[in-house]
């Protein structure tokens, strides 16, 4: 009997090893793309560091203006490791061709793969213009681990 729990326990399968870590991520609120007040809006997004890709973290972000349409901004994606060394900026390019309460349109979200190695890290998502990251950087920082 000892053996059949053993067998047992041996065989069932870990579901934290195929499913992905995701946080989310906080809030950037912007100006749009050449400091545009009309183009104002926020940048929402998640990050995953999935067990099956060691040493990669996937960081989908999505831009939704307040006011007009269409509005583009780019959204600089800076990660670290700081195990490794390894630093680096991913630029993503969002355009929101709708605005307010409209469905999306357009490139409005995108996802990234960043290949940062295992270890302790962290990233930050800034813009090119005035945003939110420049009011408290500590609290738009984002610390996790890789597998």
């Amino acid at each position: 009997m000892a053996l059949a729990a053993t067998t047992l326990a041996l065989s069932t399968p870990t579901a934290a090893a195929h499913h992905p870590e995701r946080l989310p991520l906080p809030t950037v609120y912007t100006l749009g793309e050449g400091h545009s007040l009309p183009c104002a809006g926020q940048i929402t997004g998640s990050l995953e560091t999935p067990h099956d890709q060691p040493g990669t973290a996937w960081v989908t972000l999505s831009w939704t203006p307040f006011f007009t349409s269409p509005c583009s901004v780019t959204a600089n994606v800076s990660a670290w490791n700081n195990d490794t060394g390894w630093h680096g900026v991913t630029p993503i390019r969002l355009t929101n061709e709708s605005s307010g309460l409209g469905a999306p349109a357009g490139r409005w979200t995108d996802r990234a793969q960043i290949p940062l190695g295992s270890g302790r890290s962290g990233l930050t998502v800034t813009t090119g213009t005035l945003s939110s990251f420049y009011i408290d950087t500590i609290r738009m920082t984002t610390l996790f681990r890789v597998p």
